[in-house]
């Protein structure tokens, strides 16, 4: 793949690379998650201390639902506040501040290109979910009804819309180009696809009775940062770096984050009804046809491997200098 103006920040031509934008990310994310580590015990002890004297209203509301246990959870919220207040100014540094220069093109032809990957990606789930019946047999759960059905796939719909809008607007229109700024495009792509991986990897484990600490936000950070390495889940990540390569080839493809928007929103809502009511019996082949859950297996892997091989190798047309202009 040859670099492509479009896609290249702060004004360079396809000659010049730039790592700015890449360390202002490193900076942005791992100083956020040190925030947190200081912050996040002090949030917790004030909302329980406004709790204790003040049990009916919104901190007591919180502390009532704020065991030890959810530390780890309470963490995250607390690091993606830096994040998102500095968002703002890294959209404008980068010169990404409106929708047309992110990738969000032509909104009005949006709905066709967006129904079709939507249908896409629920399709490609729908072949693993065949798979997994034929070989071990698929268990419907007690809750199953056509209304709660209908009922979870509304919500579905409507949360893989958003989680992919917002996704694909930072990973894709946003963090690809910072690496694709700094890089050739292969290695920018995979190097995209792993911060992918590695900021969606949440596996941190809080001990059962351990209470919170002033330093447990350093201990959540440590887990957090190595958790791929202190708890792998190697095919889960392998997964997920799949998922963001193929995700960065089809940005790169077209120059329009809207099919991008159309295959996560249909996984997004697939898994959002399939994990709710169905459940996989256990097999010795696991790791290769996963559970539920269809980031634990390598069947997925398989048919995102076709999927970016399409991506590279189709014929395209060549990207104007203007696609992604302002």
């Amino acid at each position: 793949m040859q670099r492509e103006r479009p896609f290249i920040l702060f004004g360079l031509d396809e000659d010049r690379t730039s790592w700015k934008g890449v360390l202002a990310l490193v900076f942005i994310f791992f100083g956020a998650m040190l925030f947190a580590a200081v912050a996040s015990p002090l949030l917790y002890f004030a909302v329980k201390a406004w709790a204790s004297s003040s049990p009916d209203t919104i901190p007591g509301w919180l502390s009532s639902r704020m065991a030890p246990e959810d530390f780890p959870r309470y963490f995250d919220r607390v690091r993606w506040l830096p994040v998102v207040l500095l968002l703002p100014w890294l959209f404008r540094w980068t010169g990404l501040f409106s929708f047309r220069r992110l990738g969000y093109r032509n909104p009005a032809r949006a709905p066709l290109p967006l129904l079709r990957w939507w249908l896409a990606g629920m399709a490609m789930l729908a072949i693993v979910a065949l798979i997994q019946w034929v070989t071990v047999g698929l268990t419907l759960s007690e809750q199953f009804s056509a209304g709660y059905l209908l009922e979870k796939l509304a919500l579905g719909i409507v949360a893989g819309l958003v989680v992919a809008l917002l996704e694909e607007m930072l990973f894709r229109g946003l963090i690809l180009r910072l690496f694709y700024t700094a890089l050739r495009p292969g290695p920018a792509v995979a190097l995209a696809a792993l911060f992918f991986a590695y900021v969606h990897f949440k596996h941190v484990s809080w001990p059962p009775g351990q209470e919170v600490h002033w330093w447990s936000g350093f201990d959540v950070c440590w887990r957090v940062a190595l958790g791929i390495v202190l708890e792998p889940e190697w095919l889960k990540f392998l997964n997920l770096f799949a998922t963001g390569v193929f995700l960065n080839l089809l940005f790169l493809r077209g120059g329009t984050l809207w099919p991008c928007v159309g295959v996560h929103a249909g996984w997004v809502c697939f898994r959002a009804v399939y994990t709710k009511f169905v459940e996989v019996p256990a097999s010795d082949l696991k790791w290769l046809w996963g559970t539920q859950a269809m980031v634990d297996g390598l069947l997925p892997v398989i048919l995102l491997t076709g999927l970016c091989a399409w991506a590279v190798l189709a014929p395209r047309k060549k990207l104007s200098a203007d696609t992604l202009s302002a």
